[in-house]
């Protein structure tokens, strides 16, 4: 298992992603201040993304086609769900705020031999997941 987001799980026969990207943010508000630069005060923490880009080659065994439909419901339910990866790391609690495919190498009939995707996750409030405080020293 490469990771699992609520009950889906990306696996090679599934749907397998070649690039996790993570993004986070933390909120400051700027005061301007007169002949200086405007002074910083953090607010909080701000939006976390995870982007998972990967391919699909389903006539060779690698993915399927249906899992990317699969996603695709559970973001129309806009429910959230846990992501943890295959190492047990806790990520947190995520929506689907998009899901983009691309279809080529078409055959005959219109079916692809490729499918390039993309699955754009944004982290979400839950008091379902505790992350633990970390200890700095």
């Amino acid at each position: 298992m490469l990771m699992a987001f609520g009950q889906f799980v990306f696996e090679t026969d599934t749907l397998s992603f070649t690039e996790l990207q993570r993004q986070r943010t933390w909120n400051h508000a700027s005061n301007p201040v007169a002949k200086g630069r405007p002074k910083r005060q953090y607010i909080g923490v701000g939006d976390e993304t995870v982007n998972l880009a990967g391919l699909i080659y389903e006539a060779q065994g690698f993915g399927k086609r249906q899992s990317v439909d699969d996603l695709a419901m559970m973001a129309d339910r806009g429910s959230p769900y846990v992501l943890v990866d295959g190492s047990g790391y806790l990520y947190g609690v995520y929506i689907i705020e998009g899901l983009d495919e691309t279809r080529s190498t078409l055959l005959f009939n219109g079916v692809p031999r490729k499918i390039d995707f993309s699955i754009k996750l944004t982290r979400v409030d839950d008091d379902r997941v505790q992350q633990p405080e970390r200890v700095t020293a």
